[in-house]
């Protein structure tokens, strides 16, 4: 499936695009124009947010702790009517960037699996996040709708995985949009900071899966959703208590 068609063209934002278009396994599409994924918002250019404004997009959803947002403060556009921090993450070890961290030999390997269980343990921690997120992309007053954090890998690639879940997508292409996160941006994010990276003494290999979206870090992930909690409808609804109504409103409005 050729997604070159929903990545936007910005230059401050390497992993913006559409998540509309995906067939489910009903032979429905995810509408297009509707809701967006994307990276921070911090280095967009104007070109960008007329680029943005041009889709008259809306809300924006921000995923990231305050401690990012004030450190690269959000660009926005005039179409913006609403802006809505939903914090996930850890306010204190968030004060300091990550990529700082690695640099400091604070963090010197993580594995896909670690990926994997930080994924988990989002869901868990920041569940009321993720329901009210799931409130406001399943109100089409809301559309169209941009969600992001730093990156728009973790956050925001478990939030694209829930949605295109619940509307039935076949899980191959949830993975294939997650995965797309790789192409995008995590390499030439990782040859930008390879030579700062080398001269701190990192072994770039052993802490590749935090800077890129490893296939089957979502793929272990939704696979302990599947096996412990019948799937990601059922842990929402049992564990997250997210409304039976708002799971109906998002399919309802999102599949065409």
């Amino acid at each position: 499936m050729n997604r070159d068609a929903a990545v936007l063209p910005l230059t401050g934002a390497m992993n913006c695009r559409d998540l509309g278009g995906y067939p489910t396994s009903e032979g429905q599409l995810i509408r297009t124009n509707a809701i967006f994924r994307s990276d921070r918002l911090s280095h967009l250019t104007e070109d960008d947010q007329e680029e943005l404004a041009s889709y008259g997009i809306r809300t924006v959803v921000d995923f990231r702790t305050s401690a990012e947002a004030h450190r690269d403060v959000s660009r926005l556009w005039p179409t913006v009517t609403t802006h809505a921090p939903l914090p996930i993450g850890d306010e204190i070890a968030q004060q300091t960037e990550f990529i700082d961290r690695i640099r400091s030999g604070e963090i010197t390997s993580i594995s896909v699996a670690d990926v994997a269980d930080s994924y988990i343990e989002m869901l868990s921690d920041s569940g009321h996040q993720f329901v009210s997120f799931l409130e406001i992309a399943a109100d089409v007053d809301c559309w169209p709708l941009l969600f992001h954090c730093t990156a728009g890998k973790d956050r925001t690639g478990v939030a694209a995985a829930l949605i295109l879940e619940l509307c039935g997508v076949e899980r191959n292409l949830v993975l294939d949009d997650y995965e797309l996160t790789n192409a995008l941006r995590s390499e030439r994010r990782i040859e930008q900071l390879k030579p700062s990276l080398h001269q701190a003494g990192v072994d770039i290999e052993a802490i590749r899966p935090a800077l890129s979206a490893p296939r089957s870090a979502m793929d272990q992930t939704l696979t302990y959703l599947d096996t412990n909690h019948d799937g990601v409808e059922q842990f929402l609804l049992r564990n997250l208590g997210v409304h039976s109504d708002t799971i109906a409103a998002l399919r309802i409005n999102l599949l065409v």
